[in-house]
């Protein structure tokens, strides 16, 4: 059975329900000061368990953020992974390599224009094509106007000298593609990547999309990191414990249904933080401790009552 470690996961909505009643001004994906703490820890696991995976490799680390389908959430979690590497103070770049169907732009608030697209067409330089956001202290190229041939271009000589270029400048190259099933562009740079994340959400994601997407990555002779899973349905969140290599749940793919997961139990990297219990245990278990309390109460008054019937004997 062939297993891809698990390196994330994500219950967004569910940390989101938390803050909408108290948000009046929307709600933003996008990591910053007003994000839910344990949508903060999730990512800084994460970020561990990335680096690692990653190992020993030494120079830049150029990391592809894909999914086997559209709306799986990559691009979303591709930008606040690399937000989260650059609160460690890692000169980190994030390309949006997404030609046909580009949004980081609109997540930093910044133009599209003068991006990824122009820059391999030789219409600008490279210092041109890179934006900064102050706010996250993260570099951007967005993707530029849509071109006609973004697969050539993405698979060109041209995209990999530009990664060779750009990893003189960065620690982290963190690169947001079109899902594996749909174009071919994440597999044509897979060649330049230091290792491919695959997003998957929970109740979405197609096993057989998952294994011909994992199948083609390989075939680029890449390394697969492992799998970020996405939406996950949990009643609540609370800390578990923390240890250094164990209980790394990975995913099977060659087992369960057409739309579920199944996990196992393997060695892993870093640390990670569970989910507790839910609201129900914490009710079952106040219910508990009331009623053996209650009974203690009972034997008390029966002792005290059967001590004056003798005393008056």
């Amino acid at each position: 059975m062939n297993l891809l470690k698990l390196i994330g996961e994500f219950n967004i909505k569910q940390a989101n329900s938390r803050r909408e009643s108290t948000n009046t001004r929307g709600i933003s994906p996008v990591l910053d000061e007003n994000t839910d703490f344990l949508v903060r820890e999730a990512y800084n696991t994460t970020r561990t368990n990335i680096i690692y995976s990653l190992g020993s490799e030494k120079g830049a680390k150029k990391i592809i953020i894909t999914s086997a389908s559209p709306h799986e959430g990559k691009t979303t979690i591709s930008l606040n992974i690399a937000i989260t590497f650059a609160q460690t103070e890692a000169k980190v770049l994030i390309i949006d390599a997404d030609l046909r169907k580009p949004r980081i732009y609109r997540h930093l608030g910044i133009e599209r224009e003068n991006g990824l697209s122009d820059l391999l067409c030789g219409l600008i330089d490279v210092d041109t094509a890179i934006k900064h956001s102050e706010k996250h202290n993260l570099d951007c190229i967005t993707s530029g106007h849509i071109p006609p041939n973004p697969t050539e271009l993405l698979s060109s000589s041209e995209m990999g000298n530009l990664l060779e270029t750009l990893g003189e400048r960065y620690d982290y190259i963190f690169i947001d593609t079109p899902p594996v099933t749909v174009v071919t562009e994440a597999v044509a740079m897979a060649r330049y990547a230091t290792g491919v994340i695959f997003v998957v959400r929970q109740n979405s994601t197609v096993i057989e999309s998952l294994n011909r997407a994992r199948t083609n990555i390989q075939m680029a002779n890449a390394k697969i990191l492992g799998y970020i899973l996405n939406d996950i349905n949990v009643m609540s969140y609370s800390y578990g414990s923390y240890s250094r290599y164990g209980n790394a749940r990975k995913y099977g793919y060659n087992y369960g249904s057409k739309y579920s997961y199944g996990y196992g139990y393997g060695y892993g990297y870093g640390y990670g933080y569970g989910y507790g219990y839910s609201d129900k245990k914490k009710e079952d278990k106040k219910a508990e401790k009331k009623e053996k309390q209650k009974k203690k109460s009972m034997k008390e008054l029966f002792s005290t009552k059967k001590e004056d019937k003798t005393k008056k004997k």
